[in-house]
């Protein structure tokens, strides 16, 4: 993916992109002050949209005139936040599993007591059908037709055994069943407030992504060169997605790429592989990219995303695009990102 002309680094403007203007040059100094003009939000593009409306139109600001800037959260509280967040997160996802686990075992109890209840009910009617013989004679008189009155006395008594001893068996599935129903409910009742807890939680969880991503301080920084958001989004994706090291893995900062690399020498973009031998990827490798693809897309506003590449498409932020647009054969499948998605960070 490295150009030969090494003198077209250039800052590392990436051609992929479209040609950056003063107006997205104004958005990405807007960026830091989001949480400023929108407070609780992760999206830059309403501050970067009234800083070039005040540019554009001379125009005051009042809001904006009134408002002193607030100082950020420091950066270490809040990835500490996030990170005692995430961690109540999984065990509270790790009881709901455990939680579901068992509301799925009282399932099974409770059905499969309903079907030995149902073959008790079934071998009593079969029973009582017994017990009257010689074309619907009462019991009582059988013992004087066709049959020698003590074989009909140790039947009768067989019969009234195994009837009683069936309905002893009914009563007890009865109240097992009460008991599995009972069981299930509480499970189910315990997966509800689970349920809910972890909505709670990812509310949260999210609320301090937004400040990450919306921090002013973004230093490249150990071990991976790269920026906090940078770092934030590669996380996420990861956790969602899976490293994907058996098709090449996740790759973030490159030292010196080339002028095609754009963010990645700056530790803010990111390359997802969904093949790593440079060959056609599968149906399901597809799949996979376009799942990331599209969850980047989604959660821009959250995370600081400028723009996504995925099989010879993209999508930027800046131009506000609703839309993938194609872009021009650049030559090779990983060149025209077939085999790979990039993310580019603000």
């Amino acid at each position: 993916m490295q150009s030969d002309d090494l003198n077209r680094v250039d800052d590392y403007a990436d051609f992929w992109a479209p040609d950056r203007t003063w107006r997205e040059s104004l958005a990405d100094c807007a960026r830091p002050l989001a949480h400023v003009l929108r407070p609780g939000l992760g999206s830059g593009r309403t501050a970067a949209l009234a800083i070039v409306l005040l540019a554009i139109t001379g125009a005051p600001a009042p809001a904006a005139a009134t408002l002193a800037p607030r100082e950020p959260e420091n950066m270490q509280t809040l990835e500490a936040r996030a990170e005692a967040l995430s961690e109540e997160y999984n065990g509270e996802l790790r009881d709901m599993e455990q939680v579901m686990e068992e509301a799925e075992r009282a399932q099974d109890r409770a059905d499969s007591t309903r079907e030995d209840v149902e073959a008790a009910r079934e071998q009593v009617r079969s029973l009582a059908v017994a017990t009257y013989t010689s074309s619907g004679i009462d019991p009582s008189m059988s013992l004087f037709v066709e049959v020698e009155p003590d074989e009909v006395i140790e039947r009768a008594v067989v019969i009234d055994y195994l009837s009683t001893s069936n309905q002893e068996k009914i009563d007890q599935l009865d109240q097992a069943l009460s008991r599995d129903e009972v069981a299930q409910a509480n499970a189910e009742e315990q997966l509800a407030e689970a349920e809910s807890d972890l909505d709670e939680l990812e509310d949260r969880r999210m609320e301090v992504r937004r400040l990450i991503a919306d921090h002013p301080n973004q230093p490249m920084r150990p071990p991976d060169n790269i920026t906090p958001r940078t770092e934030q989004m590669r996380d996420l994706a990861i956790e969602k997605f899976g490293r994907g090291d058996d098709v090449g893995g996740v790759g973030c900062y490159r030292a010196v790429g080339g002028w095609v690399v754009g963010e990645h020498p700056k530790g803010r973009a990111c390359d997802f592989m969904v093949d790593g031998n440079g060959s056609t990827p599968s149906a399901e490798q597809v799949q996979r990219g376009w799942d990331i693809a599209n969850w980047a897309r989604e959660n821009a506003d959250d995370l600081g995303v400028m723009y996504v590449i995925y099989r010879q498409q993209i999508w930027d932020v800046r131009r506000g695009d609703t839309d993938w647009r194609p872009m021009a054969d650049r030559g090779s499948i990983t060149e025209n990102h077939f085999d790979h998605v990039h993310i580019s960070m603000f």
